[in-house]
């Protein structure tokens, strides 16, 4: 059980991780950004997020610290 915990983690911060990227890149708006956060919450709350929102908070953050290592 714990394997199968761990994978569904993994793909949750890889969904974090590539809305961050396409948001930063301007490959989607965040409307969009929202709509795959909403569609992955379940896999999502995996990491603890109770909806899109707090979600997309740490898109934000992400977004902010890959501008400031591109810097």
């Amino acid at each position: 059980m714990g394997a199968v915990k761990d994978m569904y983690m993994d793909e949750a911060e890889n969904i974090i991780n590539a809305t961050a990227t396409k948001l930063m890149g301007g490959d989607i708006s965040e409307d969009d950004a929202l709509d795959i956060l909403d569609n992955n919450l379940e896999i999502l709350s995996m990491l603890g997020f109770e909806n899109k929102y707090d979600a997309l908070a740490v898109v934000y953050q992400m977004t902010n610290q890959i501008y400031k290592e591109n810097i």
